[in-house]
């Protein structure tokens, strides 16, 4: 119906929101343009926050295509409701880094390595968690224990994090 009457070649009003069809207020603007400075003056840790419903995900979904575009390699959380060793899991496969170990120890040396081998290449790695506020405790500390993958000047991966206003300030507290 709207295709026709507005001469459109593919409907924009879907379940799932499509970034391409993101209306870019100054204030959508505002927030990708800080995102995108935090990845890229490697500033570790970025929070993309608002209230239910005002677009995060769409907005990240945004950033995720701008990050692809770039070359950027990503791991994207859009379901943080898991375990520590499902988190660290998840991240891997989604960032392609083969590890045939599951214990913490390795884990965490595959992912330093390949951080590093990105660093020494000029390429940037970056995780981006929506819904964040849902996260444990403990996947939390852990993601926070990951900023400290870090050179002497700079942090070897960027976290970028959509979480909803409506939380406790318990579960955010870094």
């Amino acid at each position: 119906m709207y295709k026709k009457f507005f001469g459109l070649r593919e409907n924009p009003f879907n379940v799932n929101p499509d970034p391409r069809y993101l209306y870019l207020t100054r204030h959508i603007q505002e927030a990708l343009a800080c995102l995108i400075y935090g990845i890229q003056a490697r500033k570790g840790f970025v929070l993309l926050t608002g209230e239910v419903g005002t677009g995060k995900t769409t907005v990240l979904n945004k950033l995720l295509g701008w990050c692809r575009q770039e070359r950027i390699a990503t791991a994207f959380m859009f379901n943080p409701r898991l375990s520590e060793a499902e988190f660290f899991d998840f991240m891997l496969a989604d960032f392609g880094i083969p590890c045939d170990s599951r214990a913490k120890s390795q884990v965490l040396l595959r992912l330093y390595n390949w951080l590093l081998d990105r660093y020494r290449a000029g390429e940037t790695a970056v995780l981006i968690i929506d819904e964040a506020q849902n996260l444990s405790d403990e996947v939390l500390e852990e993601i926070r224990m990951m900023t400290n993958l870090e050179t002497f000047t700079e942090k070897l991966m960027q976290i970028v994090s959509g979480c909803s206003n409506n939380i406790s300030a318990e579960v955010v507290r870094f």
